[in-house]
């Protein structure tokens, strides 16, 4: 039996994207080339390896059978292929990273002066993140995915960024934040009596953290509710009128705060914590270049973080 690193790259491709012609061209490969290379694999395991099921290239029994192999096989080709020593000078790569707005404010904006001083041939790739992130990572659709939940399977990982909650902010100019700078504590009642916009977010799942739901129809019993809800966390408080106010994540609000006339006004005591967190495949897990993004943006992320215990909780 004879089969090169090529053919093998094409069929651990093929099973992740569900795709030939996505495959070639993740491999920079003509279809006419896939098209031969996946004859030849065929001939090769006699097998047809993948059969079209849904628009889809369905993996059969006998590649479920042969994936683990094929993949030490090529993680063999590649170690020899790289340098004994990993260099990050070195390093020429685009990462594909999923999350939501916030997350490339809160936690990838302040270090990416920092990322271009230490890995000049490194860029990410920011994408909206999906309600099929795990299959987007397990496929390698995306590298590293960005969310606040507490989900666990067992062939991811996750490492929790920071705590978060969600705050109640308002325009620096307003009432409401000179009181709060003149170092009083406002209550719950008179912040949400003026909370104008809102954030209003689809669940990906049923254990998402942090997230408020969508405002379907109105409130009967005439409570005041907030004249707009929309999906994006980082324009949402550029919304504001002169004394309005509204709720964001506090990693958010402290992100903003340093950049716009936006002032913080306290959390409610019902609010719950969450860990927004790094999410990926062990696919990449071991992989030199994954493992050293992974601790940099850890590394430089927490060092522009607030700290949530600092934010006043609001009197009932």
């Amino acid at each position: 039996m004879i089969v090169n690193a090529d053919e093998l790259k094409l069929f651990r491709t093929i099973y992740e994207t569900e795709s030939l012609s996505e495959a070639a061209a993740r491999l920079q490969l003509s279809l006419p080339k896939a098209s031969r290379q996946l004859a030849s694999l065929r001939k090769t395991f006699g097998d047809k390896l993948f059969v079209r099921c849904d628009h889809r290239m369905c993996p059969t029994l006998r590649a479920r059978s042969l994936l683990p192999k094929v993949d030490a096989l090529l993680s063999g080709f590649e170690a020899l292929e790289c340098p004994g020593v990993f260099s990050v000078e070195q390093l020429r790569h685009v990462f594909r990273i999923a999350g939501l707005d916030n997350a490339l404010l809160s936690y990838f904006g302040p270090v990416l002066d920092a990322l271009g001083r230490h890995a000049p041939g490194v860029r990410l790739n920011f994408h909206s993140i999906s309600s099929n992130f795990y299959a987007d990572l397990h496929q390698g659709r995306i590298d590293l995915a960005v969310y606040a939940t507490q989900e666990s399977f067992p062939t991811f990982r996750r490492l929790a960024i920071c705590e978060d909650a969600y705050v109640y902010v308002a325009r620096g100019t307003s009432e409401l934040a000179r009181r709060v700078l003149s170092g009083q504590v406002l209550t719950e009642r008179e912040v949400r009596a003026r909370q104008s916009v809102q954030i209003a977010l689809p669940k990906a799942s049923a254990d998402d953290c942090g997230l408020i739901p969508v405002i379907e129809s109105l409130d009967a019993s005439g409570q005041a509710l907030p004249v707009l809800s929309a999906p994006y966390f980082v324009t949402v408080p550029l919304l504001l009128g002169a004394e309005d106010t509204t709720c964001i994540p506090f990693q958010t609000a402290h992100a903003l705060c340093r950049t716009t006339d936006l002032c913080i006004l306290g959390r409610s005591k019902k609010s719950s914590v969450f860990t927004p967190s790094f999410i990926w495949s062990d696919r990449v897990d071991g992989d030199p270049a994954h493992q050293w993004l992974r601790s940099f943006l850890f590394s430089e992320m927490r060092q522009h973080l607030g700290d949530l215990r600092a934010v006043p909780i609001l009197r009932n």
